[in-house]
């Protein structure tokens, strides 16, 4: 299993929040360690490179949702509905990626309505999920290539 990055601060998700209060808390399901972790059948220079490989590359996921789900997945769409789907910052330290296309809560986004994707349930997701980042310093949001490579 890959350690955390050094800059990961433990930071979870709505943490300037107050529970129970500011949102409606839910049980987690555990960001590592939930599964066995998949094992490739890689020697010792193969496992080296790879290693090597993610370490230096640029790593990107074209199209992630990183969010965290309630350890009762049951209770997920009350989730949704609460509006604050939390982000999985430890996951994203231990994956080796460089940077994630959030795509955030997709056609998931009922906050205010049955349907999804009406301009409140977008805007809420938004707004819920750049302030959240903006609390934490280990996760940024990117706007150009540079921003990537940094």
């Amino acid at each position: 299993m890959q350690s955390p990055s050094p800059r990961y601060t433990g930071y979870k998700s709505f943490d300037y929040l107050e529970p129970r209060r500011d949102y409606r808390e839910f049980e987690l399901a555990a960001e590592v360690g939930r599964v066995p972790a998949y094992q490739l059948d890689l020697g010792d220079a193969e496992r080296e490179r790879a290693s090597w490989l993610l370490a230096e590359s640029i790593v990107i996921s074209l199209h992630d949702h990183p969010i965290v789900f309630p350890d009762d997945i049951a209770q997920a769409p009350e989730m949704v509905r609460a509006g604050r789907e939390p982000t999985g910052f430890e996951g994203l330290a231990r994956s080796g990626l460089t940077a994630v296309f959030d795509n955030f809560m997709d056609g998931a986004s009922c906050i205010t309505s049955q349907s999804g994707w009406k301009w409140d349930d977008v805007l809420l997701d938004l707004g819920h999920r750049l302030c959240d980042l903006a609390h934490q310093d280990f996760v940024f949001r990117v706007e150009r290539v540079a921003d990537v490579r940094r």
